[in-house]
């Protein structure tokens, strides 16, 4: 989920002295000039562990015996280890001096209260939320999660589990695009596989759009007969880009029905996947209100790669060791993405990246 207002820290963390180390909560001073061959010996007056607190106060020449994490006595101000110690009944022996404050966790050094902990847009996790309840949070203002509508089209496509035939293929691009979705936290509406039928197309789109935020098809974006995507989007609402110079994933479609973006990617998995992260990731994040930095790698090229001038093309890359290793096999592959652990934007301008040149590895 992504926070939707700023997290101020409302405590100190911690909220009182603690002990770091099991040992002996002492007065520093008493411990001065101590050593293995000048100890010294101090009165064990009470012994406390975690969630305890003692009544009793620490004094010259005497200690009270404490636990990692429980609460500094009165008027002690340093602990020591219980390593440095030899107890005899109610009395220890010490072997080591000490600086106030040594081995205690002090007020607030961990989070000082009034500091701004998270910011809004803040995408939590697991690290984040146990901070969360450190600060004794257990209510917070979320960002809605988007809701997504995915379609798929085409007659040659079929469900996973159904009988193959020859000219059919399985579904591959709901799957991925509706579980990339769900990892981004979002609610999904799986819309099925239709026919290349205008009507039941555009029957879909319209329940689509009553029910979701965006509509997310696959197929029928591709020039050819059976292309009715675009038609059907001119006809709801309105037609913004059919095409993109992008490789993969050209043939996409992006328009605008009932002032909700509808967008229709490539029928081939690896173009289809590619422009899930270059063109609809965004448009999650900015739904979200998600900061986020790009994780990018620095690598070297193990071969040359041609690139074709006027178009924007992500390349497919897998790391090996400090190496960027091209894994292209086309844009009807989908192995492709699934060998790959980022992409290198090349830009259209760029016909020709030469092997062994430095490139930025932006990582799934």
């Amino acid at each position: 989920r992504v926070l939707s207002e700023d997290i101020i820290a409302e405590i100190d963390v911690p909220h009182f002295k603690r002990s770091a180390m099991d040992g002996f909560a002492v007065i520093a001073e008493d411990t001065f000039n101590t050593s293995d061959v000048n100890p010294k010996e101090l009165e064990i007056i009470d012994s406390i562990h975690c969630g305890e607190i003692s009544k009793k106060k620490v004094t010259h020449g005497k200690c009270i015996e404490i636990t990692t994490g429980a609460k500094i006595p009165d008027d002690a101000n340093a602990v020591l280890m219980v390593e440095y110690t030899e107890k005899e009944k109610n009395k220890i022996k010490i072997y080591r001096s000490l600086a106030p404050g040594e081995n205690i966790i002090t007020i607030g050094s961990d989070i000082k209260k009034g500091t701004r902990i998270f910011k809004k847009g803040t995408l939590l996790n697991p690290r984040y939320t146990g901070v969360l309840s450190a600060l004794g949070i257990s209510k917070i203002k979320v960002k809605r999660r988007p809701i997504i509508s995915v379609l798929s089209t085409g007659n040659e496509i079929l469900n996973p589990g159904e009988k193959l035939t020859d000219g059919r293929v399985y579904d591959v691009n709901s799957r991925t695009i509706i579980d990339s979705l769900k990892d981004r936290n979002c609610i999904v509406i799986n819309l099925g596989i239709v026919r290349d039928d205008e009507n039941e197309i555009k029957g879909k789109i319209i329940n689509g759009i009553k029910n979701s935020d965006l509509i997310i098809l696959s197929g029928g974006s591709s020039l050819g007969s059976e292309d009715m995507v675009e038609k059907i989007i001119s006809k709801l609402g309105k037609l913004l880009v059919h095409g993109i110079a992008v490789k993969p994933g050209k043939p996409t479609i992006i328009g605008k029905v009932n002032n909700k973006l509808v967008i229709g990617l490539p029928g081939n998995p690896t173009s289809a996947l590619s422009n899930y992260y270059i063109l609809i990731k965004p448009v999650l994040d900015r739904m979200l209100g998600i900061r986020e930095r790009r994780k990018t790698i620095k690598a070297k090229l193990t071969r040359k790669v041609a690139s074709t001038i006027g178009r924007y093309e992500f390349l497919p890359v897998k790391i090996v060791k400090d190496n960027a290793e091209p894994v292209m096999k086309g844009s009807n592959a989908i192995t492709t993405l699934a060998n790959a652990d980022g992409f290198v934007e090349i830009s259209e301008n760029t016909e020709v990246l030469e092997k062994g040149s430095t490139v930025d590895v932006r990582l799934l």
